[in-house]
């Protein structure tokens, strides 16, 4: 897939947060309304991440961002627009960083290398838009059939059509996945093992998922990498 998709991919997915909105919401569009808007979804989405989309309320939401229960309808409509828009908010963010990846990767990485790289960061850097994600594939299946997008479905597709593996969908769905349970597991894998040893695995973390996808995507390690 070319380049210039992935720029496509992000321009679409930002396009999607915004067609979702209510058609009733001009004020969103003013700086009171636009400050509105944002709070709902800053307040918004650790609900999400934490009781999942079946777990939260409009209510719940408004009370999180202290505002009028009648704001947030009027500004979002219902509960699965406001959700599109951050799930859409998220997609955009990943895949930009993934787009920025590969226009600055390092002499000897590959896109896909640096594509990867960027995913591993992203994740690490945003735990709480990983557990919502997790989240939403466990949520999804009872309205997949209406769901407007699927947030995974660009990287999938993008990464899928680099990887030179007889199964490349699961080979990067491993990799995604392994990366997503690891951040999601974090606050636990602590507890387990020690705050010492945390911070040592948490030093070695971009690496050791680095050197995994590469077994399983087929990409030839980089000389100087670990083994």
């Amino acid at each position: 897939m070319p380049y210039e998709c992935t720029k496509n991919m992000v321009h679409s997915y930002r396009f999607m947060s915004r067609a979702v909105e209510s058609p009733r919401s001009p004020r969103s569009h003013t700086p009171k309304g636009k400050l509105a808007r944002e709070r709902i979804l800053k307040a918004s989405a650790p609900l999400f991440s934490d009781r999942g989309f079946h777990g939260t309320s409009m209510r719940d939401v408004a009370e999180a961002s202290e505002l009028p229960l009648a704001s947030v309808v009027y500004h979002f409509g219902k509960k699965e627009k406001l959700y599109a828009v951050i799930l859409g908010e998220i997609a955009a963010s990943l895949l930009g960083d993934m787009e920025q990846a590969r226009a600055a990767k390092e002499a000897g990485e590959s896109g896909l290398e640096a594509a990867v790289r960027a995913i591993v960061r992203w994740s690490l850097a945003n735990p709480g838009r990983v557990r919502l994600l997790v989240r939403e594939l466990l949520d999804i299946p009872a309205r997949a059939s209406r769901a407007m997008a699927l947030p995974l479905t660009p990287v999938l597709t993008r990464l899928s059509a680099e990887v030179g593996v007889p199964n490349p969908e699961t080979a990067v769905l491993h990799v995604v996945g392994a990366v997503s349970y690891v951040v999601a597991a974090w606050p636990t894998v602590k507890r387990m093992v020690g705050a010492r040893r945390e911070k040592e695995l948490m030093r070695d973390y971009e690496e050791d998922a680095m050197t995994l996808a590469r077994r399983v995507l087929g990409i030839p390690a980089r000389k100087g990498a670990k083994p």
